[in-house]
């Protein structure tokens, strides 16, 4: 399979650029929670999220010379960062979905060099998919709930009960038996 990447459902070897390398880090970098305190060994641990996670593209533009500051302009307008968000597909991961912000400088390698480098930035590190998962949840009661996950990162539910009735229910207990 020939790499490629689409943004925003353009394929880029469809206007003349190559994807020859894609910097894509497994897990983003984590951002650490600590306090120090004073007269005390150590620091205290809050914890630790992810931050943001960076993609890197290296295009060839292989355009003819007369297209190519053609492409290179149209480039420039896929990946403006007054345009926010972009989405970006590979195609040796199809249906994995990758919002990005444009991060960087769209800078030409060495004088007369035809490839390109593309920094871009997910702020939210996750990419969205196309996988579904589906559960059932609620079997005992009028009503049957379909829980549906929207890619491949596990998240908590959201469940609002709601008495509608007069009465007050006593003894009521929700159990999670789903698991990761």
């Amino acid at each position: 399979m020939k790499p490629d990447v689409k943004v925003n459902n353009v394929w880029l070897s469809s206007i003349g650029a190559d994807l020859l390398d894609r910097r894509l880090p497994v897990l983003p970098e984590s951002d650490e929670y600590t306090v120090k305190l004073a007269d005390t060994d150590g620091e205290l641990d809050f914890g630790s999220t992810y931050g943001a996670r960076t993609i890197g593209l290296t295009l060839f533009i292989t355009s003819p010379g007369a297209q190519f500051h053609a492409t290179l302009a149209q480039l420039a307008r896929m990946f403006n960062a007054k345009r926010g968000e972009i989405t970006l597909e590979f195609a040796d991961m199809p249906g994995k979905y990758y919002r990005a912000v444009y991060n960087g400088t769209l800078a030409l390698g060495a004088t007369g060099s035809r490839e390109i480098n593309v920094e871009l930035k997910m702020n939210d590190p996750w990419p969205t998919g196309a996988e579904k998962v589906t559960e059932v949840e609620i079997t005992r009661s009028p009503e049957t709930i379909t829980v549906e996950s929207a890619a491949d990162v596990s998240a908590q539910p959201v469940i609002t009960l709601t008495n509608t009735g007069t009465t007050t229910i006593r003894s009521f207990r929700i159990t999670n038996e789903y698991t990761l």
